[in-house]
């Protein structure tokens, strides 16, 4: 139909000088941490959700709807139907909302922890947090941090109760129901899953805490029952403790960067170019967290990180890295609209299943220079390791899970309160203060509704090991390291370039020929 393809033609044209001006200025701002290039980004986010306000636009694409016929038209006008439906409503209220989320998103960049008048970044915190046996002194480090939250609170709260004015304007119960359904996932669902997790990790769950407790009495020379939060090692306790006789951090002190490239480009999927383009090192006022960036959808794919090179941190180089593969290789033939990530828990999988390899045995012999003798010392160390890893994730998400959903349920509840409850109840840290802690998470500004994916990840990530492993490396070990041109050309043909072509369920169901399943995340962590 000609008028559909006109239209589709011109959308594409649209949405991608918006979409690049949007990721230039956000590349920018993250970067230098100026108040002038953060109002230039909200500027640019701005222009795109008037764009998109368009009722008369919007009219069309549901017209267009309900009598297309052809597959990539299809998909490329759901896609429309979610952008235009999420910037309908009062203009003046999305751009409140904008304007409101980058002012938070800027004062988490440029906040620096104070101690004793000296500023901790967060690679100064993490590092004390891991190695410092005084608690007084560690319990100082991690009050300073949780400052953001009284920072951030009173903002973030009008924030929420602004998406929720925005969800229930256009038909919604909040807008924690409406991320979900706009991101083509069902809060029904997504809960199941979760409740079948944590049946069954519990116990597994409950067994590690009680040896990481043990071995963190002994480190810090108290009783079980006074470590607080500050003895986790974590900010959030989202990542586990290295409670085992292994130091990692000395198997990567070296340039990971080189080790990452080497990776890679055995895989067939080479990042040289991505890194070339990338911001990866610490700088004043520069955000101080990690990701990945699709600049045009055009080859342009990089990453901000704030490197070190230790064994956290190769994680999460191979991490981002896993991310800006799938964006480089998804199909430049096609639209615009269709040529990134299917949704944002696979490209989640992908990133994760890559980030895996810090703590694997394999991974680490050929690019560490491990001996064999060596090898053999920690390889199950590894595996304990990386299973408490799982496992201690899995509870921190299913805080994060409950405490969104039910802080968009009601924002004017005692949120401390409810936040500490969470987490007595999934990290089993029994501890209370009445201050904003939960706030000082900056995924409640930048990436709302998001944190399930990364547990749908998870997911996905152990499926699609255990799909590579006995289907395409026809491997009989679960110590693979995919390193391994056979994996990169599967990755790259079944699921990258594909880009939004299917509907996620579609395309996990023909990578894996099976639909998402967490048994294999069971299987590998929880037994």
């Amino acid at each position: 139909m000609e008028e559909l393809s006109e239209f589709l033609n011109e959308q594409n044209e649209e949405i991608k000088k918006l979409t690049k001006s949007s990721s230039l200025a956000y590349w920018k701002a993250s970067i230098s941490g100026k108040k002038e290039d953060y109002d230039a980004y909200e500027r640019s986010v701005i222009e795109s959700q008037r764009y998109f306000n368009n009722k008369s636009s919007f009219e069309k694409v549901k017209r267009f709807l309900e009598t297309v016929k052809g597959d990539i038209d299809k998909r490329q006008l759901e896609t429309l139907y979610v952008d235009y439906l999420s910037c309908q409503g009062d203009l003046d209220l999305i751009e409140k909302i904008t304007k409101k989320s980058t002012q938070i998103e800027q004062e988490f960049s440029t906040f620096r922890a104070k101690v004793d008048g000296k500023e901790l970044t967060d690679n100064d915190i993490k590092e004390i947090l891991k190695k410092e046996k005084d608690s007084v002194k560690r319990e100082a480090v991690w009050n300073s941090s949780k400052r953001q939250g009284e920072v951030v609170e009173k903002e973030l709260i009008e924030l929420v109760e602004l998406r929720n004015v925005l969800a229930r304007s256009l038909g919604f119960k909040n807008y924690f129901e409406m991320s979900l359904e706009l991101s083509e996932q069902k809060e029904e669902e997504v809960e199941r899953i979760f409740l079948e997790l944590g049946k069954s990790t519990e116990s597994s769950f409950r067994k590690v805490k009680e040896e990481m407790d043990e071995k963190l009495s002994k480190d810090f020379d108290i009783n079980k029952d006074e470590l607080k939060p500050w003895h986790y090692h974590d900010l959030f306790f989202q990542e586990a403790p290295q409670i085992y006789e292994v130091d990692l951090d000395k198997f990567y002190d070296k340039d990971i960067l080189s080790i990452a490239k080497k990776f890679y480009q055995e895989i067939g999927l080479g990042v040289e170019d991505i890194l070339n383009r990338s911001d990866l090192y610490e700088k004043p006022g520069k955000n101080q967290h990690a990701y990945e960036i699709n600049i045009d959808r055009e080859g342009d794919v990089r990453i901000l990180e704030n490197l070190k090179n230790n064994e956290g941190w190769m994680d999460t180089t191979l991490h981002e890295l896993g991310h800006a593969v799938y964006e480089k290789n998804c199909d430049v033939n096609l639209p615009f609209l269709l040529r990134e990530n299917t949704h944002i828990f696979v490209t989640e999988s992908i990133a994760l299943f890559f980030g895996r390899n810090s703590k694997n045995i394999s991974f680490m012999k050929r690019y560490c220079e491990i001996s064999e003798e060596e090898s053999k010392t920690i390889g199950e160390i590894l595996k304990k390791q990386l299973k408490l890893d799982e496992l201690v994730f899995l509870e921190w998400a299913q805080v994060m899970f409950h405490f969104e959903r039910e802080l968009y349920r009601n924002p004017g509840q005692n949120l401390n309160k409810l936040w500490w409850s969470l987490v007595k109840k999934y990290q089993m840290i029994d501890f209370y203060r009445d201050k904003p802690d939960w706030a000082s998470k900056i995924h409640f500004t930048i990436a709302p509704v998001y944190y399930h994916n990364y547990l749908l990840g998870k997911i996905l990530a152990s499926q699609l090991s255990n799909y590579l492993i006995k289907s395409v490396l026809k491997e009989n070990t679960k110590d693979a390291d995919y390193a391994d041109v056979r994996a990169g050309n599967y990755l790259r043909n079944e699921i990258f370039a594909h880009g939004k072509r299917y509907k996620w369920d579609e395309l996990i169901e023909n990578a894996t020929k099976e639909k998402l399943t967490s048994k294999y995340f069971v299987e590998e962590f929880c037994n």
